[in-house]
């Protein structure tokens, strides 16, 4: 049976809008924005939520992920959108509008305590540092947590989730990540793909996975 996946707009405020993301009858809020202040209260309500476990000197993992728009030729790939996901809960932080970085963002992505899991996660970070100034202390590539190599996001969700049916449209994924206002489309797709990166790595630790190694994103690939 195909994973249902749906996308509603709660809310939009001034700063961000608010969307509900629906992933096989699990519910996401994802909090789209280029608002720093926005993004400043998301990160300090998803630390207050992994207060202990940061408290007692623990690692926890955050899903991440890199949006942005073509051409795609290396000296131009800027990065439009950065997502995180703690959880049920998910940032879009547009980057391509925002005026400035918040500083606990950036303490957040420096954290030692933090491990951030993606696919393509280092290149995403080496962006992230070239264009925007953003270093990410720990991450964990998504393939080699999975033990798949280069298989996609969507056999990966089949195989360890069991969801058949979750995609990344791929004319989504090459869409115009520097709007100013993100489709509904787009936002589903960034969503997923942040929560996907938290479910695949939180699946490989309840399966009692060995666990990845950490690398510093400073590593060569």
């Amino acid at each position: 049976m195909v994973t249902a996946v749906s996308t509603r707009l709660r809310r939009s405020t001034r700063t961000h809008d608010e969307y509900v993301v629906c992933v096989g009858g699990r519910h996401v809020v994802a909090t789209v924005t280029a608002h720093a202040g926005a993004a400043r209260r998301w990160v300090y309500a998803t630390r207050w939520r992994l207060g202990a476990s940061l408290r007692a000197d623990g690692v926890v993992t955050v899903g991440m992920g890199v949006q942005w728009t073509p051409p795609f030729r290396r000296a131009m790939i800027r990065p439009g959108t950065l997502q995180l996901c703690a959880g049920h809960r998910c940032l879009v932080f547009q980057l391509a509008h925002a005026e400035a970085v918040p500083a606990v963002l950036r303490r957040f992505l420096a954290d030692e305590r933090v491990v951030f899991v993606g696919y393509g996660v280092r290149s995403d970070c080496r962006k992230l540092e070239e264009h925007h100034g953003l270093e990410v202390a720990r991450t964990v590539e998504l393939r080699s947590l999975a033990g798949m190599g280069n298989t996609s996001m969507q056999r990966m969700a089949e195989e360890h989730l069991g969801w058949d049916g979750v995609s990344k449209p791929r004319e989504v994924g090459t869409s115009r990540w520097d709007a100013r206002r993100l489709s509904k489309e787009q936002v589903q797709y960034a969503c997923v793909d942040a929560y996907l990166s938290f479910r695949l790595v939180a699946a490989a630790a309840a399966a009692s996975a060995p666990p990845p190694d950490e690398t510093s994103t400073s590593s060569s690939e």
